[in-house]
């Protein structure tokens, strides 16, 4: 998949933000992965509310659910386990694997314009487990 280009003009002071929230006992008191995921994308939906939303709407899948009625929102949020990010209008998809989460995590953190150690420690901290690349 190609690399999304962050914004310009992205500050660096932002990854020293980042690697202080993973590093937080807040982050550390969550209680397994699908928290630790949840924190880090509402930590960048709140630092970054406009570069996130413009992300997501980048997204193919995100495409399929603007022509779908309340209802059926409802009904692919449901099946899709999807848990609301704090701090946003934007839910998160729960029932995708481990690796698929880092991904995304990877994608987002690039296009923010963190560097590669920072998102790297990002995609660590989500999981302990060892992660394939990809």
């Amino acid at each position: 998949m190609p690399r999304i280009e962050p914004p310009p003009g992205r500050p660096v002071a932002e990854d020293d933000l980042l690697r202080l929230h993973l590093a937080s006992a807040a982050f550390a008191a969550q209680p397994d992965a699908d928290g630790r995921y949840l924190s880090v994308l509402a930590w960048c939906a709140r630092r970054f509310p406009r570069d996130f939303a413009a992300f997501v709407a980048q997204q193919e899948s995100g495409r399929r659910f603007l022509a779908l009625g309340r209802d059926e929102v409802n009904a692919v949020r449901a099946r899709n386990q999807a848990r609301p990010i704090d701090g946003s209008p934007f839910w998160a998809v729960m029932t995708i694997d481990d690796d698929a989460r880092r991904r995304f995590v990877r994608r987002l953190l690039e296009y923010l314009g963190c560097h590669d150690e920072t998102v790297a420690q990002a995609c660590r901290r989500l999981d302990p487990k060892p992660a394939r690349e990809g």
